[in-house]
């Protein structure tokens, strides 16, 4: 399992994300990506993001969503 800190998911240029509310979101689809496991049991909300110039919803989660369904998966 790879070790995660959010400041290196922020500086990560191929991961996409959005500041809301104060809280740092990532792309789902992104982090599985990134991290190459299941993360099925991370919850995620829709929110609007910026892709390439064009304004689409996206699954986001925040870094916290992703450790605590990363805990419950490999318990």
């Amino acid at each position: 399992m790879r070790i995660l800190k959010e400041k290196l998911l922020i500086k990560d240029a191929t991961i996409n994300k959005v500041q809301f509310d104060r809280e740092w979101f990532f792309s789902f689809e992104d982090i599985v990506f990134y991290l190459k496991e299941d993360l099925s049991e991370v919850e995620y909300i829709h929110l609007p993001m910026l892709i390439d110039g064009v304004e689409e919803l996206v699954k986001c989660c925040s870094f916290e969503d992703i450790i605590r369904g990363r805990k419950e998966f490999n318990q």
